[in-house]
């Protein structure tokens, strides 16, 4: 190694490094090396907050703040720590770094039909990112949990029930897909069915394609073995096509994004009746903010400023004489009438 050295004249590193941006580590991933991540975040959160910026033109803000951990997303899984952290610098900044916030995060990290502000969750949305473009491949599937994996893959591989719950695998002329570890076989792989010995009793490869076993647009499975007969029966209702293999999104057809896994494997909520209202195209987006405020009954309104000793009186700032809650300041208050 010396002599090496010598040679090329390298200087000999110690992990961890940075590569592309990101930590080379060769243990779990930490707090620690994702601070380049929360530096810049904050950094970038800080030069904005000294601007007047309505709660819309945060808003807005955000979804560029948001964007920054997404390079991060396709290669790791953030800690919860570091996931905890970045929503805490959104939140702040959203709201202006008031130590009580209007809305709970978990209500504004809703999509605006339920009643959010359509902010990504950054955990759910980690894990639909890595869902959507590492599922293709078929280490997904047949790599083990355990072993000298990193600690990074094997928490991206705890994400296959997930996945395998919301994909649709349609096999076409078995080009793609892998004959024993992709989930083909009505939604589970011959591998998880039938154990290891299948493959051994079929004498095919481990990396063997669907197509192996396809003969004139036939299933051809080799009949040595009961479970080798009993997958020939159950592969009858499968259709082969002259198309290539697809994965599809719930249902055939249906193509797969990041924002629908987002969508689907986050907490379900029912949809509220106002949310075309307050998100209307043709109204101005301050405007809007300040409604769906409204409508959550966010404003600090004096009776809720008094309930928490924050005022000394609740009596409207208007000078009308009547208690200044939500409903009359925007339909009771003759002033509210006025304007």
């Amino acid at each position: 190694k010396r002599d090496i050295l010598t040679r090329v004249q390298f200087q000999e590193g110690t992990l961890p490094v940075t590569y592309l941006g990101l930590p080379l580590i060769t243990k779990r991933l930490s707090h620690v090396d994702c601070s380049y991540l929360i530096d810049r975040l904050m950094a970038r959160a800080n030069s904005w907050v000294c601007r007047f910026l309505s709660f819309a033109g945060r808003l807005q803000l955000i979804a560029t703040l948001a964007s920054m951990h997404v390079f991060w997303c396709s290669v790791f899984l953030l800690p919860m720590k570091v996931v905890k952290e970045c929503n805490c610098i959104l939140r702040n900044f959203l709201w202006g770094g008031q130590a009580r916030n209007k809305v709970r995060w978990s209500e504004v990290c809703k999509p605006e039909k339920v009643g959010g502000l359509g902010v990504k969750d950054l955990r759910i949305w980690n894990k639909a990112w890595c869902l959507t473009h590492l599922v293709k491949h078929s280490n997904f599937w047949c790599l083990p949990c355990r072993g000298s994996l990193s600690w990074s893959w094997r928490q991206i591989l705890h994400l296959r029930p997930v996945a395998k719950d919301h994909l649709v695998y349609q096999c076409g002329r078995g080009d793609k897909f892998s004959l024993w570890y992709d989930p083909w076989l009505h939604g589970e792989s011959v591998h998880a069915l039938y154990g290891h010995r299948v493959i051994y009793d079929a004498g095919f490869r481990s990396s063997a394609l669907v197509n192996e076993v396809i003969s004139e647009g036939r299933w051809q499975w080799p009949q040595n073995s009961s479970q080798l007969i009993e997958i020939q029966g159950r592969v009858q209702d499968i259709t082969i096509s002259a198309s290539s293999d697809c994965i599809y999104w719930e249902a055939p057809g249906q193509s797969f994004s990041t924002h629908k896994a987002w969508n689907d494997i986050r907490v379900p909520s029912s949809v509220v009746p106002w949310h075309s209202l307050v998100w209307h195209p043709k109204l101005i987006p301050k405007h809007s903010f300040c409604l769906w405020l409204a409508i959550r009954g966010a404003h600090r309104t004096k009776d809720k400023l008094s309930a928490r000793g924050s005022s000394l009186s609740a009596e409207c700032v208007f000078n009308c004489g009547e208690e200044e809650t939500l409903v009359h300041i925007f339909f009771i208050c003759p002033f509210s009438h006025s304007v």
